[in-house]
């Protein structure tokens, strides 16, 4: 029974260790940045400040008399956490919106000299019948 049970575990083994993983192919999506980002950051930055407000409560003789301390470390965090996202906002524009750097001049004029352009239309029309 012992030789079964280790011969299994072999065949295992070797199957588990040769199997090849297909991985979902790349796909050119935006994870980071955006409004939901930024949402998560303001929050969790509140919740930081309302745990460091309910720490401060071991400091009092009475805690219930002070637990206003835990919104303003809320309010705290969430002022915090504002500052932050504006300011990278503000300095990186382009993880919130997603731009992409601008083409060189090379590139601009090889993808322009294969476009196909219709022949240019007169923008008006002089008739001269007397």
């Amino acid at each position: 029974m012992a030789l079964i049970v280790k011969k299994f575990a072999l065949i295992t083994l070797v199957v588990a260790m040769t199997s090849t993983a297909f991985a979902q192919p790349t796909q050119e999506t935006r994870t980071t940045g955006g409004p939901r980002r930024q949402l998560a950051t303001i929050l969790f930055a509140g919740l930081g400040g309302a745990v460091i407000g309910l720490s401060t409560l071991s400091f009092y003789g009475r805690p219930q008399d002070k637990l206003a301390n835990i919104a303003i470390g809320f309010a705290g965090g969430v002022i915090l956490g504002t500052t932050i996202v504006t300011y990278k906002a503000a300095t990186n524009p382009s993880e919130f919106y997603g731009q992409v750097k601008p083409q060189s001049e090379d590139e601009f004029e090889f993808s322009r000299s294969r476009m196909k352009t219709a022949p240019e239309a007169p923008l008006y029309v002089l008739n001269f019948d007397f």
